[in-house]
């Protein structure tokens, strides 16, 4: 059976019209990204062990809402910071 009718990925559409240039990774930027990402995880389970302190002190459903905003910006901060650094990365090649 054939995939030709099958629908295509994003990614295979931009291949296809030949606006995507596949760029490959130097062992450095690999090994970079995987500090990077390291300790970007190390971050955000530092921030949740701070968060467990808090929580445990709530008193209210408000303040528990609260903690878990306040929980889950840092966490969303932190991963935008990692990915901006991911990409500094890979566009330094």
């Amino acid at each position: 059976m054939s995939d030709e009718g099958a629908p295509k990925s994003a990614m295979e559409k931009l291949k296809s019209r030949g606006d995507y240039e596949e760029k490959k990774l130097t062992a450095e930027q690999k090994a970079a990204i995987a500090d990077i990402r390291s300790r970007y995880r190390a971050r955000v389970a530092e921030a949740e062990i701070g968060h467990q302190a808090k929580l445990a002190a709530v008193t209210s459903y408000e303040e528990l809402e609260k903690v878990r905003n306040e929980l889950a910006r840092e966490k969303e901060r932190l991963n935008a910071e990692m990915e901006e650094k991911v990409e500094e990365v890979r566009a330094a090649s």
